[in-house]
């Protein structure tokens, strides 16, 4: 089609700043998905927690550090394999020529792979912001409370955040019921 034009004006009467974006034209936005699929992985369709971040900020520094990490290991893995492969060509030009090839291996060391990482980037930038050490005994924790309108949902995001969260769920009325049962 020939295309549409039209003019936009936006005011912000905020005393804040605001962001807006295309997600069609935001070149940012479509790496950054791209980070996230790759940090999150089969869980990137579903819902997912992130800490907040300021206008125009990045994605947290875990997730980059991950992704840093896993562009190494995957160039590292990509030249080891380069070497294998130009090893057998010279080995089997070695055998054409009727010549011994020379007995060499390359031997190549991930570092990163030998970590064991618990949880995901994503979960430790939200621990991280909500200044939880994973590695002490003694956890800080937080409460959410679920509010809403009947069957607006409550109770299913209460279950989704205890699942993500590997967390308890409390019912008020369950909290209630036994208060007074208990004077």
């Amino acid at each position: 089609s020939d295309g549409l034009e039209a003019t936009v004006v936006v005011k912000n009467p905020c005393n804040f700043p605001i962001e807006f974006y295309s997600l069609d034209f935001d070149e940012q936005h479509l790496e950054e998905k791209k980070i996230l699929r790759m940090a999150v992985g089969s869980e990137y369709q579903k819902r997912f927690f992130m800490p907040p971040r300021a206008v125009g900020g990045t994605l947290p520094p875990e997730v980059l550090e991950d992704h840093e990490a896993q562009k190494r290991r995957k160039s590292q893995q990509a030249e080891a394999k380069a070497g294998a492969e130009a090893e057998a060509e010279a080995k089997a030009m070695g055998k054409a020529m009727g010549k011994a090839a020379p007995a060499s291996r390359t031997v190549t060391f991930y570092p990163e792979s030998m970590v064991k990482v618990t949880r995901n980037p994503v979960s430790r930038a939200v621990l991280r912001h909500l200044g939880t050490d994973p590695s002490s005994q003694q956890r800080r924790g937080i409460v959410v409370i679920v509010h809403g309108a009947p069957r607006a949902g409550k109770t299913e995001i209460a279950a989704g955040l205890c699942q993500y969260y590997d967390a308890a769920s409390v019912s008020i009325d369950t909290v209630v019921k036994e208060a007074m049962a208990n004077d």
